[in-house]
């Protein structure tokens, strides 16, 4: 039979309204520290579990937020996951994760009864859909929903400083490594790839991959290499396909960062332990999801503020990956 609070207070000999402002950390009523430390004692030995259904019912909130995100499986998803979880835990709330799935946006984050929602690289699955009325919602990442408070990273500047990296060590014939869906964004990656390239009068190069599995991102750079030989610089879509580049590059006998530099963008953590170690543009998470969580919980405080808005730069890693060794500039 589960521990009630009413268990609790008469086990310690006192209110079953002091064993409930302990637990649930209320602060705004005194209540010395040893009475604390004795009820959250009792509460651990008897094996007490709050009902998260009458907390939430008797306060009016579900103490859960919505992360609606691409899969953590990609190591930079993973990283803004663990970020974003830790930071929700961190002011006693739980977390509902609701991927981003492009083919099938028929699940919303707001079919599950949740207080607030971080939405993750959604904008195109935010736009199709009208927010829900009483659920704050906050965009983080590359783009910006006009109807919510949101966090935007530079995208577009992150890739003018791995463009102009690799212009600058040197490199003439330079490749994009991408996917065909980024190729259409006018503030993105391929754009600013294709203006920094036009202004240095160098002739873009774009490897267009198909989206999934890293073996994809090999074959095709095997395949354009195979055919066209190899550029003395890549500028990959992320840290994941810079890595799936390299091994392309050793699969053909090639040495990354010495027959050719490499950049990625995220800056995860692989990128220090690669071999090469890995050129890359930092994503500033740790601030983009703390100012996230900042504005959703300001939100949930106070509805009617107004939008809240925040921008992002990036920087970029210098590593082995473009400073190893003399690259080949014909």
């Amino acid at each position: 039979m589960a521990v009630t609070l009413r268990d609790i207070a008469r086990k310690l000999d006192i209110s079953h309204v002091t064993v409930s402002l302990v637990l649930n950390d209320r602060r705004d009523v005194t209540i010395s520290e040893e009475t604390r430390e004795r009820v959250l004692d009792m509460a651990k030995k008897m094996g007490y579990r709050p009902n998260h259904a009458a907390r939430a019912l008797a306060m009016g909130r579900t103490q859960m937020i919505a992360l609606w995100m691409p899969s953590p499986a990609k190591l930079y998803y993973g990283k803004v996951f663990d970020t974003l979880y830790a930071l929700t835990r961190a002011v006693g709330y739980e977390t509902v994760f609701c991927l981003a799935d492009y083919d099938d946006s028929s699940r919303k984050p707001y079919d599950w009864p949740v207080d607030g929602i971080i939405a993750v690289d959604t904008y195109e699955l935010v736009g199709k859909f009208e927010l829900p009325r009483g659920i704050p919602v906050v965009t983080i990442g590359a783009h910006a929903d006009s109807r919510s408070d949101s966090v935007t990273v530079d995208i577009y500047g992150g890739a003018q400083l791995a463009t102009e990296h690799l212009i600058g060590v040197g490199c003439k014939r330079i490749a994009h490594v991408t996917t065909e869906r980024p190729l259409a964004e006018r503030k993105g990656r391929n754009a600013a790839f294709r203006a920094s390239m036009k202004a240095a009068g160098l002739k873009p190069e774009i490897i267009v991959c198909q989206p999934g599995k890293p073996a994809h991102v090999r074959d095709a750079v095997v395949e354009y290499i195979s055919k066209y030989g190899l550029p003395n610089g890549l500028f990959c879509y992320s840290d994941d396909f810079a890595f799936a580049a390299m091994r392309a590059m050793v699969d053909l006998g090639f040495k990354p960062g010495v027959d050719a530099c490499v950049v990625g963008f995220d800056n995860v953590l692989e990128a220090e332990i690669s071999v090469p170690s890995l050129t890359s543009i930092s994503q500033p998470v740790e601030e983009m999801c703390r100012i996230g969580m900042h504005f959703l919980f300001n939100r949930i405080r106070e509805p009617n503020l107004a939008r809240q808005v925040s921008s992002i730069g990036m920087k970029l890693v210098a590593r082995e990956s473009t400073l190893a060794g003399k690259v080949s500039l014909v």
